[in-house]
């Protein structure tokens, strides 16, 4: 419908005209296409995630956030913050052995 009015707009390549047209309407179509199937899957949920707890789904959210944040930290080369300082490797001083007085 689009293309014989554009073919006529200033004498264009016809063949341009073309494609030009097909890739736009490939690009909503599969726009389309992934937003249907978007919804679809948030309306119609597996039983996994159905026995899910709100909970469970909160731990495994703040466990995925964390490993990216680790991940990205790493890959630019900073301290995710994490790691304890303990000296020369050791333990900290809360599981030292005490000394019993004698």
């Amino acid at each position: 419908m689009a293309t014989p009015i554009l073919m006529q707009a200033g004498g264009s390549n016809p063949t341009l005209v073309l494609i030009v047209t097909t890739l736009l309407s490939f690009a909503l179509i599969s726009g389309v296409f992934f937003f249907l199937r978007w919804n679809h899957n948030r309306k119609h949920r597996t039983e996994e995630e159905i026995k899910e707890t709100n909970r469970q789904r909160r731990e495994r959210e703040k466990l995925q956030r964390k490993t990216t944040e680790k991940v990205n930290a790493y890959m630019k080369g900073k301290k995710t913050g994490e790691e304890k300082d303990v000296p020369n490797g050791k333990r900290c001083g809360k599981y030292k052995k005490k000394n019993k007085k004698k």
